[in-house]
């Protein structure tokens, strides 16, 4: 492997190759470190959004069934025509962003949720309308962790394969490389001994 990578085999070559495995190991030290912690943000955040997302989806349930309720006070074309023009708009404020690189949204509402008379409509339809936009930012929230989660995932999954990289590859061709010119230089050590011993036996002889 080391001589495939043409590698010259003297000491200033080995020193460089011990410096290089000493930086691999202590960066293998901080990815594993690293991955490590996303790995601790990661479970606490899935139990949050697993809680986020129940509430959420109990709420939408009960905002559901008011539209339903509000359709069998009222027929489904009497609700369509009330809600045909609606008078609000919604506007999203990003005000921050989290470590993960996830924009945080403010909502703010213009106009009137209720967009029609009261006439032909009824309490339900109040109701649905008013908790949907109480839940609206709930689910902003639960769409910004949902965010955060998959870029936790990415970040993990690449941490990962670095740390696989130096771990099986990187450290153990560097390892092979000092082994292959520490081998050589030892060669050519005895040879060189071997040289003087005879060099001192022509002397003496």
């Amino acid at each position: 492997m080391a001589q495939a990578l043409q590698i010259n085999p003297t000491r200033m070559e080995l020193l460089k190759q011990k410096q290089r495995l000493q930086a691999a190991r202590r960066a293998y030290d901080l990815l594993e470190d690293k991955r490590d912690k996303l790995i601790q943000q990661f479970f606490p955040l899935i139990k949050e959004i697993h809680q986020l997302r129940r509430k959420v989806e109990a709420d939408l349930s009960k905002i559901y069934l008011d539209f339903e309720g509000a359709k069998a006070i009222n027929s489904e074309k009497e609700i369509e025509a009330a809600l045909w023009w609606p008078e609000a708009e919604v506007s999203l404020k990003i005000t921050n962003f989290t470590s993960l690189r996830t924009p945080q949204f403010k909502p703010s509402l213009k106009g009137d949720i209720f967009c029609y008379g009261f006439l032909g409509t009824n309490w339900r339809l109040d109701k649905g309308l008013r908790d949907f936009w109480r839940v609206f930012p709930r689910l902003l929230k639960l769409a910004q962790k949902e965010d955060e989660v998959r870029r936790l995932a990415q970040d993990i999954e690449r941490t990962r394969r670095r740390v696989n990289a130096l771990e099986y590859i990187l450290i153990p061709q560097i390892k092979q490389a000092v082994k292959y010119i520490t081998m050589k230089l030892e060669e050519r050590e005895r040879a060189h001994i071997i040289n003087l011993m005879k060099i001192k036996e022509m002397i003496k002889g």
